[in-house]
């Protein structure tokens, strides 16, 4: 079952990123002080506050929030923006379980939440799948602000997909996706796993494993420029919303051509991955011989992977259905590439 987190916040505008870090773990629920009467819509595992403890108006109204949870034991972890030991004091006496600083690196805070949530340990395949997190925060986030995306963070996120992909458990992986409680995260780490399982399936060397993870990874880097209210519409978009959306392939490709730190065939993936071989796709309508391996690949894992997740407005398909939804594509998608990606949705 998700884990449930509350973040109780005085700045949610600025806690955007903080929010969906949580939300690996679980529906996450956003309490603003500003407006206290959010976010208690179920029970919680994890309770996050990142406030300024100097006010003493703030100190009473967080401790006000964490009442009714912290008379079950519900871990509570404090972020300070300013680590004194006045402020320390204070968290400690509101009940801290742990104290970290607001500006700790993404991967270290999801250590530290693995660490309290699971204090036997985790495996290496979440250990890995935390890594992964991690670096699709601060890739999105670069993103989102339009900053130069993070080469050593996406880096460490391939190397890590790729390492979990050596387990062959491609199970574990979607079962830890499916926790993810943020649309964008979860599609990206699941097209990532898909694809970094599928070029271990197929044999690639590490290289090509690196460049084939690499470009999942990326793909759809376009839609943190699409706003949220759009990401996360529940129920269907309107016209001029979903062509918003599809901008979103020429605007990563944009992105990455402006960095100049990304092979080819990455910088592809992103703009070409809604191509198909018979022309229909967009934004350019390419044909065959205009569409790598690398693109057919990364085609394939997004479709199946949009197929299989759950969303607000559809019930996710079956691995079988879903499959059976790709050979229906027909002359879209590439035939021998398919056939070699059905072992590895359809075993056991």
């Amino acid at each position: 079952m998700p884990i449930a987190v509350l973040l109780i916040t005085d700045r949610p505008e600025q806690s955007v990123k903080l929010e969906r870090l949580l939300s690996l773990w679980g529906p996450c629920d956003v309490i603003d002080l500003h407006r206290p009467t959010q976010g208690r819509s179920a029970p919680k595992r994890l309770l996050v506050s990142d406030v300024d403890l100097s006010k003493r108006a703030a100190v009473e109204a967080v401790r006000n929030q964490l009442a009714e949870y912290r008379r079950n034991g519900t871990p509570y972890l404090c972020l300070l923006r300013e680590r004194s030991p006045r402020l320390t004091t204070q968290a400690n006496a509101i009940g801290a379980n742990a104290i970290l600083p607001a500006d700790i690196p993404a991967k270290t805070l999801l250590d530290e939440i693995g660490r309290i949530l699971n204090p036997e340990g985790q495996t290496p395949i979440e250990r890995q799948f935390v890594a992964a997190s991690a670096a699709m925060a601060d890739i999105l986030a670069a993103a989102t602000d339009g900053a130069a995306l993070p080469v050593a963070a996406i880096e460490g996120g391939v190397e890590a997909i790729n390492r979990a992909a050596d387990d062959r458990d491609l199970g574990a992986w979607l079962d830890m996706v499916w926790n993810h409680d943020d649309a964008t995260y979860q599609h990206c780490l699941l097209v990532a796993g898909l694809a970094a399982a599928f070029a271990r399936e197929l044999g690639f060397p590490e290289a090509a494993r690196k460049l084939v993870t690499s470009a999942a990874v990326l793909h759809d880097i376009g839609k943190a420029r699409v706003p949220l209210a759009i990401l996360h519409k529940r129920g269907k978009l309107t016209v001029e919303e979903f062509a918003i959306v599809r901008e979103h392939p020429q605007t990563g490709y944009e992105m990455l051509l402006r960095q100049g730190a990304f092979a080819r065939e990455v910088v592809e993936a992103t703009r070409s991955h809604h191509e198909y071989l018979d022309g229909s796709g967009y934004p350019q309508g390419l044909k065959a011989a205009e569409i790598s391996d690398v693109v057919r690949m990364i085609t394939i894992c997004d479709i199946y992977a949009a197929l299989i997740e759950r969303r607000s407005y559809k019930e996710p398909m079956a691995p079988e259905e879903a499959y059976s939804v790709l050979i229906g594509m027909g002359a879209k998608l590439d035939a021998d590439l398919l056939r070699a990606f059905r072992p590895l949705v359809l075993s056991g």
